[in-house]
């Protein structure tokens, strides 16, 4: 067998970064810097072991395992990749665990995500038993040293799916079809409509060309553009256009049954979809009809054609896709005019799906055949028998796609061993077991198929194994050793005598069959070495390795041909043929859902091993009881089966075992309904005040310690959909000093303080422990990506809430930015999905803050995180908050501001002497409210507020006051504070009242630098625009 690279020579640039370098320990691949969109293939024959799809949104992001255990002793990781590109070439569906994989075949794309600085691979390499258990291993010296072009891997010869191939498409001249083919193509999308300009000639499509194609089993695609704005004619203009593309189709021979793509060669606003995309492509469908109606179109295009019933084939371009390719699209233009066929500029297309509207690729209807249904036949047991759980026998987590059922026999004295003595004495071996051990009267499971059993050496991974309890031996009890030998094998009789113990194992094939879609077939010597799927025998594998494996693979000889496969098999597939009680609890007896980190028994359904009833049953029980159908084991199962165990007085573990889940789906018990949200407690500011006040420390020793947070800053405030007081701190330590211990960010504390003038009172820590500051999601510090994560700001709208926090690889230096959110109050967060990256609108959209006045909008002023910057603003819907594409900015163009240009800069530190370093933003009786940090030397280092009326109003002419400045060390009083910065606004403060804010404090410098280092409430005076709180009149920006 041959090695070959997951990259093609010429595509890549070379590895970016090394296994386990000195710099980069713990770095468990390498990492091969590559473009966007780059193909990445197959390194040799496998079977898809883990489909990760941003499972890992600070590591791998979406990621795929490929297991070759079989083939090489070894796995392969592929991350960073988008999983939009995890296409299986032969279904043209998303890739599933245990699909077959073949050396060279595309399996993804060269993508960013996760936690990536840029597009590359990152490749790794497992040995025994693979990436979930296994060793990591270097990549170059154990497989990239001697790596082939993957291209040059042998096609599988069986495979005729166009998925994965290539389409050109040309418009200035016409390539032959012999030049097309030996470019690499598997065919054309053509133009059926009259040329715009004279250099068009390859427009239209001539019936000779298109022949020409056929002849040579090219494929033919038909596309509509005259021009880039077709579809500005509007709904008149597409039944012209329909008329004349429809024409033009059948004359160069375009099958009634053909698709044909009409062209939205733009990136339309949803306004311009509504009132002119949309009615010229229904004028297109109307005249096609549905089923032949395709778009080439952006990614946002195909998301509201699917939404209006627009088209049934989608040809995706890049112009507004923002990277993404669309799960809908059949083709995806992924290059344009950068290379020349037979001397005629062209773009490159890529099939995505088996079907997409080609020419003849529509098949006739095909009458569904009548079947008439199959009867059952009796079977001894009808509801089948029970299995009991008994772990303890060695096995290796995970296994592959699992293909054959082994028979074998334990080799003990028949009808005298019981399976537990077996199951006893490979528990204490180790260096043996089975799944299930079947004796003369009940089945034990010692192995969950989730995982490998030891029976059968290199077939292990791929092979469930069940033992029965007895003799292959035609001597069915001794004294002394065992005297049965291969030449002497029980005989037919023999085996029909245990009549039980064979009706459980026909019961335990149907089980398994069932589970994992094996063919309840023999398959014997020369089918194990044609490697077919089915039932055999530890004996047919010893004798059929040496054509499967090249080799004779152990010398067992259990159990012999003289077994009765017709009726074991007949009675299995009368088992597999009752209906299954959907209500059954679908885990093995004795095991449930719970973490991931547990024992064998707890099933997370996150490893990648669980089969898929697993995953069903678990969606089902969640849905019934009233919460997301994740599928897995999360947060939010753990607590309402806690809830649950509570309600019941049961042991209290937050597992899902078949008692909870028979009262769910038996029983029909539901959570009580929760009592109704008492309204929110008003929060009394106090009286206004003339001069600022300092109230109090809120963090420190004697204050936050109890929650494991001595050392904190930060505190960006927001009510929670209860009403009660969230502080979200940044940086936080155990210890009373910056780096002393357990460090955490972000971090939170709630407070139900109704009186601000007697100072925040901490309750208890978010985070799922209120005793102590959990860091609100895991991730660890200063790992190979990013250093910590800080918090922006926090917003609440209806029952969630949303923060706002910047990944940083250093202080001032964001790799990115993204949204969380709670669903619970703030007590648990989650990612939404929405990631930023640090550049946008020229790095000013890192460090935010946001308020929803209630509008339907979410306003955003943000800025660098370099206290060097100006603002900008942005707004979102709050129904679009997450969809990072839904901004927009508040810019200056064509000698107007307006919503929906490019922000510009609305304050900047130029004209106000000003670094704008954190803020807060928040809409206040019927005011904004901005509170800045000035963070610069010469007539700065300061607190700011501005009150203005409209969040679009000219900050420059905003009134403007200074109620804390910052001094030296000593200097301190109730306005001066000591390196100040991050001020936050407390809520319930009010304009016409007392107007509390938390300042943070750290000491930077000095033998005794690191402390103080917290969070401080101050009261401080605010008026509304015009007027200053002694009376007299305040000039604008005045301090």
């Amino acid at each position: 067998m041959n090695r070959y690279h997951p990259l093609a020579p010429g595509t890549y640039t070379g590895v970016s970064s090394g296994y386990r370098t000195p710099d980069r320990p713990d770095h468990r691949g390498v990492d091969i810097a590559a473009n966007n969109g780059t193909p990445i293939y197959a390194p040799t024959d496998g079977t898809i072991a883990h489909v990760g799809i941003d499972d890992d949104p600070q590591g791998y992001g979406s990621w795929l395992v490929i297991d070759s255990q079989t083939q090489w002793g070894l796995d392969f990781t592929f991350g960073h990749t988008p999983p939009s590109s995890f296409i299986n070439p032969h279904t043209g569906q998303q890739w599933k665990f245990g699909d077959p994989v073949h050396a060279g075949e595309q399996i993804a794309v060269v993508g960013s995500e996760g936690g990536s600085s840029g597009p590359h691979l990152h490749f790794e390499t497992f040995g025994a038993p693979g990436r979930f258990g296994g060793p990591d291993l270097d990549p170059d010296s154990t497989w990239l040293k001697e790596a082939k072009d993957p291209r040059e891997a042998p096609k599988d010869n069986g495979h005729t799916s166009l998925v994965g191939k290539l389409l050109v498409d040309f418009s200035a001249g016409v390539p032959t079809a012999a030049q097309i083919q030996s470019g690499g193509f598997a065919g054309a999308i053509r133009y059926i409509s009259d040329p715009r300009a004279e250099w068009m000639l390859g427009k239209p499509l001539r019936r000779e060309e298109a022949d020409a194609l056929r002849a040579r089993g090219m494929v033919v695609v038909s596309n509509f553009q005259f021009g880039k704005s077709d579809w500005l004619g509007g709904a008149e203009q597409g039944r012209r256009d329909a008329e004349r593309g429809i024409q033009i189709h059948r004359e160069a021979g375009g099958p009634e049954t053909a698709a044909i793509y009409v062209s939205v060669d733009a990136s339309p606003s949803e306004e311009q979809w509504n009132t002119l995309v949309r009615p010229y492509l229904l004028a297109w469908q109307e005249r096609l009809g549905k089923t032949r109606m395709g778009v080439y179109c952006n990614y946002p295009t195909i998301e509201w054609a699917l939404r209006d019933g627009v088209g049934t084939y989608f040809w995706m371009h890049n112009w507004g896709s923002n990277g993404r390719v669309h799960p809908a699209a059949h083709l995806h233009q992924f290059e344009i005019d950068k290379q020349k066929v037979g001397g005629v500029g062209i773009d490159r297309n890529r099939i995505l799906k088996e079907r997409f509207g080609q020419w003849d690729g529509v098949a006739a209807d095909i009458p569904t055949p009548v079947v008439e249904p199959v009867q059952p036949q009796p079977v001894t047991s009808p509801t089948g028998y029970p299995i009991a759980w008994y772990g303890g026998p060695g096995y290796d987590t995970g296994h592959g796609a699992y293909l054959r059922i082994y028979l074998h026999t334990t080799e003990n004295q028949d009808w005298v061993a019981r399976a537990e003595n077996v199951a006893n004495y490979q528990a204490g071996a180790q260096n043996g077991s089975y799944h299930y051990l079947i004796d003369d009267h009940h089945i034990i499971n010692t192995v969950s198929t989730k995982n490998t059993a030891w029976g059968v050496l290199s077939d292990n991974r791929v092979s469930v194994q069940i033992a029965m309890v007895g003799t292959s031996g035609n001597t069915e009890t001794w004294s002394g050793a065992n005297p049965n030998r291969e030449e002497r094998p029980k005989s037919r009789e023999q085996w029909l005598a245990h009549t039980k113990m064979l009706d459980m194992v026909a019961f335990v094939i149907a089980k398994v069959a069932t589970e994992y879609d094996i063919p309840i077939e023999r398959v014997d010597i020369g089918g194990v070495g044609h490697n077919r799927k089915g039932v055999s025998s530890h004996n047919n594998y010893t004798y059929g390795s040496r054509v499967l494996k090249g080799f004779k693979d152990g010398t067992h000889w259990d159990v012999p041909d003289t077994f009765p496969y017709d009726v074991v098999l007949t009675a299995a597939k009368r088992y597999a043929g009752l209906p299954d009680d959907p209500d059954r609890f679908p885990l093995p007896p004795g095991h449930y859902w719970g973490p991931l980190d547990g024992p064998t028994e707890s099933w997370s359904n996150t490893f990648g091993n669980e089969p898929q009833s697993s995953k069903d049953g678990l969606k089902r029980w969640q849905q019934t009881i009233g919460i997301p159908g994740t599928s897995i084991f999360d947060k939010a199962t753990q607590d309402v089966a806690t809830r649950m165990q509570q309600l019941w007085g049961w042991p209290v573990t937050g597992n899902v075992y078949e008692g909870e889940w028979n009262e769910v789906i038996h029983n029909g018990w539901r959570l009580p309904a929760p009592e109704p949200p008492r309204p929110a407690v008003p929060i009394e500011a106090g009286p206004k005040v003339h001069h600022s006040k300092k109230i109090k420390e809120v963090t420190g020793p004697g204050l936050t310690d109890r929650f494991g947070m001595a050392a904190t800053d930060l505190g960006v405030m927001a009510r929670t959909p209860s009403g009660r007081l969230l502080a979200i701190f940044g940086d936080t330590f155990r210890g009373p000093r910056v780096g002393e211990g357990d460090w955490r960010s972000p971090v939170a504390l709630f407070s139900d303080t109704k009186k601000l003038d007697e100072g925040i009172v901490w309750s208890e820590a978010a985070g799922g422990d209120p005793r102590y500051a959990r860091q609100l999601w895991d991730y660890q510090h200063d790992n190979p990506f990013f250093s910590t994560v800080l918090p922006s700001d926090v917003v609440t709208i209806g029952d969630t809430m949303y923060l706002h926090a910047m990944v940083n690889k250093g202080l001032g230096n964001v790799v990115w930015t993204e949204i969380w959110k709670s669903t619970d109050d703030g007590h648990t967060w989650q990612h939404t999905g929405a990631k930023f990256d640090a550049g946008i609108h020229r790095g000013l959209a890192q460090l935010w803050t946001w308020d929803a006045p209630g509008d339907g909008w979410v306003y955003v002023f943000s800025t660098g995180f370099q206290r060097d910057k100006p603002l900008i603003l942005r707004r979102v819907r709050e129904d679009r908050i997450t969809d990072r594409n839904a901004y927009e900015g508040w810019g200056w163009k064509d000698g107007a501001w307006r919503w929906g240009n490019e922000p510009t800069p609305v304050l900047e530190r130029a004209h106000s002497a000003a670094k704008f370093g954190e803020m807060c933003l928040r809409a206040i009786q019927g005011k904004w409210v901005l509170v800045t940090f000035d963070s610069s030397d010469a007539g700065g280092y300061d607190i700011d507020v501005r009150v203005f009326s409209e969040i679009t109003d000219n900050l420059y002419e905003a009134h403007k006051s200074t109620p804390l400045r910052g001094v030296g060390w000593g200097q301190e009083g109730d306005d001066a504070v000591a390196q100040l910065y991050g001020p936050s606004i407390v809520p319930g403060s009010k304009l016409d009242g007392g107007f509390h804010i938390f300042v943070s404090q750290w000491k930077t410098e000095g033998p005794d630098k690191g402390w103080p280092y917290r969070v401080l409430q101050f009261k401080i005076p605010v008026s509304s625009p015009g007027f200053r709180d002694d009376g007299g009149v305040n000039p604008h920006d005045g301090r």
